[in-house]
């Protein structure tokens, strides 16, 4: 066994401290956590962080990180001795679980000896993991049980039961572990005498009992906090029976089957299975010898079921997590302890069949007198070496089966594991790059320079858990942002693996020096590159086009490549970061002025929290236009900001005036046309939101869904209608599309070219366009039903839908009100009066407008009205909506009506009597911030108003 243990020690603690190559996300969080608790600074019974961490793993390889300084290695080193432990406590259960006997310590032995070599679990063992704590602990549980058992002893069955209770301390896949140990155990009670059946119940009540004591703090959590518990096997878990089972058959394979290993290069040589081709074919024979070998005693029998069904039992945490990668040899850790036994047991058999039953049969004769055989040739006499050594002592002969197994097998564990942990593909899986740019930050020294590094995640842990100067770095999210800082130099820690989506512009791409950082092949995997002060001063953009309420201003946008449809156009935005802010997110939308949004995008690239004031951001942004967008010119970007957590936008000022939610740059953007054309699966995903379930063809164009036109509608109403279309023939006609309302009169909604100007005549076979139309009911057509039809040229295609047009009663009297007072919004709308009345309560003021339409208005506006605080000028209170509750837009409004609009406002500190009110009102336009001006002023204040007793 010593030979074992060493063997076992060696494998896991050479090159420990540079190999594996990298330090994955997992695993660099897992090494700050254990650095918090060798420090004491946390003492968890449970990790929320991270989707959740059981803890038992981090206390044990926290003394290992204090002795070596806090050095990430120490993690591993933890994690090391773990695992040669669990090859100690593999002797000690498969002894417990066999019995006493020569026989039963040869296969302990053998089982010991694979573990020692066995490739996942020394890959596991070098890992700072908490899995690795699981099959310690279940081996160890399993040994104190069965040697409890057969002694007697209470303290064995006490240990066991606390070992029981700590194994839900290990991991996830851990809290299946019971059930083995409990199938067993009933197994046993059913098989042994009734008169010793009570006795053996008491023993596994205090077994019982105990485990419950051990796991109470952890299962008094997960009753506090059920989503603790929940939230890791939710993301996890196949969503159906036919998942399942899929991912249990994966696992079967995964165990012997050439290929079908765990395909992660994070946990394994990509398709190498736990089992070797010997130890497979041992284990097959092992597993069948176990199950049917002769009855013996209750105990022995019960262990044989336990061998089995924890077999069974591991393997469903890899295969029930099919949400994620199956098999994964980190989630049959459990495996280890015990499938060992099965190579062991089936090689301790055929030894002892050897012995037996064959050498007998092979030994020499001696002639009747005495005197020696004939002399033998070279082939008998190495026959008769080879029998020879199935005569030796069984120490000897165990011994020499254990060194051989050893040997072998620890050379085979060795080169693999070389070839795995210096493999670039594992550089790269295990955020090797991070690694880097840890070494590169602590190697810069100047104190004015900033520091930028791109990753994947924000604020990277393996950075976090490797660089001394951790802190002064700053965090761009993915590989597609640059910061300009206000004052000294930039340094830039770019990863291979986050390439922006387009080449920085020139400008600055040949400004900095760039050195690379190599993977194990030699290959660039990170790229520092650096511009000095002079040359962020020259970069610096001037003339801001765009100021978001004083915390952003917006230099320009500007598409970095040709768009085409259904492809990716990277755009690149220029901004500016004027003030702290909580959270805000830029989005970069496709507009077209007449149809409206057609992509956007949101990106988390350089979060508030990270910003210092006057830092210039020049961030790469990608949209895809969408299957069905019309190609054509005049498409815009339109950029805003907006803030995650509460979804509120952020407000462009023009002049300290609302001046909408974005920002527009009318760039040229010509998006071109697909390729080739559309795939079934992108036609299937195409005009997204069009009911695709009528076909209507005309032409050689098929009209494949439409969305329905309002039921009601108004004169003068706005309705937006989508079309989806085909070209199912390569000429296709040349006549305009015609959208017409057919009733009590027929009047002509639409004539003219389809999508946008897209003309039929450019359309390819197979090419799908969603065509868009902005429509609106002429003000003076008759009350009735109408049928919304398409034509296209003199061709009628098809009836869109039934609208009933109800006629509107317009008021052209003035009504009394508590206050005379006209103004004029523009040439438009007319204020001819208000009222104002605070509610009894106090908390609420109700401000009713009297508006009188001088012309008709084409645009929706809204109204706002402000409280303002009469000494100060602050705004107190506000609201803004369309008029009458959004009952009755602008577009509505015929010239000479007189309209009654009330809004609601929330009053500050209940309004007591006496107080004096200062309102403000106006009209403005929401997407755009364009207003109705009074005197050339964007609203009007009413004249004071003393609240009434």
């Amino acid at each position: 066994m010593v030979l074992v243990l060493l063997m076992a020690t060696a494998l896991r603690l050479w090159a420990l401290p540079d190999l594996p190559l990298g330090l994955h996300y997992d695993e660099a969080a897992n090494a700050i956590l254990t650095r918090q608790i060798a420090a004491g600074d946390y003492r968890p019974i449970f990790i929320r962080a991270y989707t959740g961490k059981e803890v038992l793993f981090f206390y044990a390889a926290a003394p290992w990180m204090w002795m070596t300084g806090g050095a990430a290695w120490g993690l591993r080193l933890g994690a090391a001795m773990l695992g040669i432990l669990t090859v100690a406590a593999t002797f000690s259960a498969t002894r417990a679980l066999l019995g006493r006997g020569h026989r039963s310590q040869t296969i302990a032995l053998l089982a010991a000896g694979w573990g020692a070599v066995a490739f996942p679990h020394v890959l596991l063992s070098r890992y700072g993991f908490r899995a690795i704590s699981q099959p310690l602990l279940q081996a160890l549980t399993v040994a104190a049980l069965w040697r409890g058992l057969r002694s007697g002893k209470r303290r064995w069955l006490a240990v066991a039961g606390a070992l029981l209770g700590l194994t839900g301390y290990t991991y996830l896949a851990a809290r299946l572990f019971p059930f083995p140990i409990a199938l067993a155990m009933g197994w046993m009670l059913v098989r042994t005498l009734q008169t010793a059946r009570m006795q053996r119940f008491r023993q596994l009540l205090l077994v019982f009992i105990v485990a419950l004591i051990a796991f109470a703090p952890l299962g008094r959590y997960f009753l506090q906090n059920p989503d603790a518990f929940t939230t890791r096997i939710a993301q996890v878990a196949a969503p159906t029976w036919r998942d399942a089972l899929r991912g249990l058959w994966r696992c079967v394979r995964a165990l012997a089957w050439p290929g079908a290993g765990d395909p992660y290069v994070r946990f394994n040589l990509p398709g190498k299975p736990v089992l070797d081709a010997l130890s497979a074919v041992l284990a097959l024979v092992g597993l069948g010898g176990l199950l049917f070998a002769p009855r013996k005693a209750a105990l022995d029998s019960a262990a044989r079921v336990f061998v089995v069904a924890v077999l069974a039992t591991m393997l469903l945490p890899s295969a029930l997590a099919t949400s994620e990668i199956t098999p994964s040899n980190l989630r049959l850790v459990g495996l280890f302890p015990f499938i060992a036994i099965l190579p062991a047991y089936a090689l301790a058999q055929l030894t002892y069949f050897s012995k037996t039953r064959l050498a007998p049969h092979f030994s020499s004769p001696r002639h009747a007198s005495g005197t020696s055989p004939a002399p033998r040739r070279w082939p008998e006499q190495v026959r008769d070496h080879i029998l020879s050594l199935a005569s030796y002592s069984p120490t000897s002969h165990t011994l020499l089966l254990a060194s051989c197994l050893l040997l072998i097998g620890g050379t085979a564990t060795g080169l693999a594991y070389h070839q795995w942990a210096t493999s670039a593909a594992l550089f790269y899986a295990a955020d090797g790059e991070m690694v880097l740019a840890a070494e590169a930050l602590d190697a810069l020294s100047a104190p004015e320079t900033t520091v930028y590094i791109a990753s994947e995640h924000y604020r990277h842990p393996t950075v976090a858990a490797l660089a001394q100067r951790y802190p002064q770095a700053k965090w761009l999210t993915g590989g597609a942002t640059l910061v300009l800082p206000p004052a000294g130099d930039a340094v830039y820690l770019l990863p291979r693996t986050q390439p922006p989506p387009a080449p920085w512009p020139g400008a600055i791409s040949q400004a900095w020096t760039s050195t690379p950082l190599l993977d194990p092949d030699g290959t660039p995997a990170l790229w520092m590159h650096h511009l000095t002060a002079e040359d962020v001063g020259t970069l610096r953009p001037a003339d801001p086009v765009a100021d978001f309420a004083h915390v952003v201003r917006v230099y320009a946008a500007q598409p970095l490549q040709p768009c085409r449809v259904a492809e990716p156009c990277p755009v690149l935005v220029t901004w500016e970061a004027l003030a702290p802010y909580s959270a805000l997110q830029p989005v970069v939308r496709l507009l077209h002025p007449r149809t409206g949004e057609w992509a956007r995008t949101m990106a988390f690239h350089y979060p508030p929290e990270q910003w210092t004031v006057g830092d210039v951001i020049v961030d790469q942004l990608v949209f895809v236009p969408p299957v069905g967008t019309p190609p054509g010119e005049d498409y815009q970007i339109g950029v805003g900001f907006f803030n995650p957590d509460s979804g509120e936008a952020l407000p462009r000022l023009a002049a300290e005036r609302f001046a909408g939610l974005a920002v527009r740059f009318p760039a040229d953007l010509i998006l071109e046309p697909m390729l080739q054309p559309p795939t079934a699966a992108q036609a299937t995903r195409a005009c997204a939101g069009i009911s695709r379930q009528a076909s209507v063809v005309r032409d050689g164009l098929r009209l494949t869904g439409w969305t329905s036109p309002p039921a009601v509608l108004r004169p003068g109403e706005a309705m937006f209608l989508r079309l989806c279309w085909q070209a199912m023939a390569q000429s296709l006609p040349e006549g305009d599309v015609t959208l017409a309302l057919v009733g009590p009169e027929t009047r002509a909604l639409y004539t003219g070219a389809p999508a946008g100007d897209f003309v039929f005549s450019l359309w390819r076979v197979g090419e799908i366009v969603e065509d868009r139309y902005p429509l609106r009911v002429p003000r003076d057509i008759a009350a009735g039903h109408y049928a919304l039809t398409l034509s296209v040229g003199a061709a009628s295609v098809v009836e869109l839908g039934i609208v009933e047009v109800r006629s509107v009663v317009h008021n052209f009297s003035v009504p009394e009100m508590q206050h005379v007072y006209e103004v004029d919004f523009g040439a438009s709308i007319r204020l001819r009066g208000y009222d104002v009345e605070v509610r009894p309560s106090g908390s609420a003021l109700d401000v009713t407008l009297y508006w009188q339409s001088l012309a008709e208005v084409a645009e929706d506006y809204v109204v706002f009205v402000h409280l303002l605080d009469q000494g100060t000028g602050q705004l107190v209170a506000q609201i803004d909506e369309a008029p009458q509750n959004g009952d009755y837009p602008t577009s509505l409004w015929v010239a000479g009506e007189i309209v009654t609009d009330r809004h609601t406002l929330s009053a500050p500190n209940n309004l007591p009597a006496g107080t004096p009110l200062l309102l403000r009102v106006g009209f403005y336009l929401q997407e755009t911030g364009d207003f109705l001006a009074v005197d050339g002023a964007a609203d009007t204040l009413l004249p004071p108003v003393m609240v009434g007793p």
